[in-house]
This record gives C-alpha cells, sequence and structure tokens, in this order.
C-alpha cells in the first residue's frame, strides 16, 4: 500500500475539489477514511442539524487524521509540502478557538444555573443579571463565529500534493462546522433584557412566576444545561486532539527543518 500524491500542477482550487473526486483506489485506506469522514462533516455542516451531532463528527475527523501522520507514508508525503506553516496557524487557530469555546461554556453554565435560582424564586434581578452574563458569552461566541468564518476564506498553497490538500481540508471542514456549532449558541436575533424576561416568564418588578409557567422555563433551562454538558466534553476531546494534531504537524516540521 502506497499514500497517492497527486502530481504538481493542479491549482489550489483543484486541490480543494479533491474531497469529490479522490480515487481511492490509488489511496492508502486511512487516506480514503479520511476523505469520507471529511465529506460527511461537511454534509453535518450544510444542514448544522445537532450540536452534539456535530461536535461528535469533528472529533471523530480528527482521530482519523491523528492516524493519517502517524503512517510513515503520510510523513514522507508531508516532508515534501510547501505549506506546512499555513496549516500550523491554521491548527494554532483553531485549537485556540476551542480553548475560548470551553471558557464561554463554563461561563454560559453558570448563568444558566443562576437562571434556573432566579426562576425558581420569581427574582427578576437575579434573572436580569445573569442574562447580562450571558449576553457577554453571546458576544465572545460570536466573534469566535467571525473567526471561524474567516478561517474557511484563505486558501492554503497545496501544490498538488495529496497528503497536505487532505490535512489543509481536515482544517478547513472542522472551521466550518465549529462556526455552525458555536453560531447556535448565539440568538439569532438580539434580544433586550425585558424580551429575555418576558421569555421566562418573570419581570424586573414581577411577583413570583405561576407554578406551571415557572416550570415550562425550567424545562428550557435544563435543556439547554444539558446540551451545554455534552459541549463541554465534546469541546475538550476537540481541543485535545486539535493540539495532538497540531504537534504530530510541528514534529514532521521540524524534521524538514534539520
Amino acid at each position: 500500500m502506497h499514500l497517492a500524491i497527486r502530481p504538481a500542477g493542479k491549482t489550489t482550487a483543484a486541490v480543494h475539489a479533491r474531497s469529490t473526486s479522490l480515487p481511492h483506489e490509488r489511496s492508502h485506506p486511512v487516506m480514503a477514511y479520511l476523505d469520507d469522514s471529511v465529506r460527511t462533516l461537511r454534509s453535518w455542516s450544510a444542514g448544522a442539524a445537532g450540536q452534539a451531532s456535530g461536535i461528535a463528527l469533528v472529533d471523530a475527523v480528527l482521530a482519523v487524521l491523528g492516524d493519517l501522520l502517524a503512517l510513515p507514508q503520510a510523513v514522507a508525503a508531508l516532508h515534501e509540502a510547501a505549506a506546512c506553516d499555513q496549516i500550523l496557524d491554521r491548527f494554532l487557530a483553531l485549537a485556540d478557538a476551542y480553548g475560548t469555546f470551553q471558557s464561554a461554556l463554563i461561563t454560559l453554565k453558570q448563568s444558566v444555573a443562576e437562571l434556573q435560582v432566579g426562576t425558581r424564586r420569581g427574582d427578576g434581578v437575579m434573572v436580569a443579571a445573569s442574562l447580562r452574563a450571558r449576553r457577554r458569552t453571546e458576544n465572545e461566541l460570536s466573534r469566535l463565529v467571525a473567526t471561524m468564518r474567516h478561517a474557511t476564506t484563505r486558501p492554503v498553497n497545496t501544490t498538488g500534493n495529496e497528503a497536505i490538500g487532505i490535512v489543509a481540508e481536515v482544517a478547513a471542514a472542522t472551521a466550518e462546522a465549529s462556526e455552525a456549532i458555536f453560531l447556535e449558541l448565539v440568538p439569532a436575533a438580539a434580544q433586550t433584557s425585558n424580551k429575555w424576561l418576558a421569555r421566562l416568564s418573570i419581570r424586573p418588578s414581577a411577583k413570583k412566576a405561576a407554578p406551571e409557567t415557572a416550570m415550562a422555563a425550567l424545562e428550557r433551562l435544563e435543556k439547554l444545561e444539558k446540551c451545554i454538558d455534552v459541549l463541554e466534553t465534546g469541546s475538550e476531546n476537540v481541543f485535545r486532539r486539535l493540539l495532538q494534531s497540531r504537534v504530530s504537524l510541528l514534529n514532521i516540521h521540524s524534521l524538514l527543518t534539520l
């Protein structure tokens, strides 16, 4: 078995389109599996149905990338690549984004817990304070979305090298999926504190909410809390794999400079 390398002279756009035209029979099985995994992840990103499934797919793609980077054939192929610095920068940006995302999830989880307490007590002041903290987190998530969107617009010169081409595609597909994952935690439209309070059936100067109304609000918050728990675990796994991938790429890059 060998790792197929495309002949030089292909344009970046042509290499980027490889995911639909790569002749799997000429590639190492890990390369073919990674190519299929990237295509599955991009298909999810197009519909973005469910953050938990999305982050699990990102984790799966990065796990296969780790297998690829452990292959001597892949290491040899990447030695010929002229875009190692670009790829290293991509994975650093992705790792930084997931580090920030983890911090945002912790803050968001805390605000949800405070919202639950405020809702049970019918404490509009406490709810309002929690929502202000949540909006700051949403602003941070919005910046992450913009960062991921920008990352997908910068092409990588793969110089016709299949190995660096698929690594670049993994980075691009991860950024696209991450944009969708982060975006789902940001409200579709800005809302004022009073609108959020009304959604929770609590006003700043209101009496304690009716039990059935408070229960509905608490159910929504409980669902959000469970979603955050899943994303915390998933983002931790993705963050760790991104660091591992970058270390592997950095080791390969270090060999090039010896």
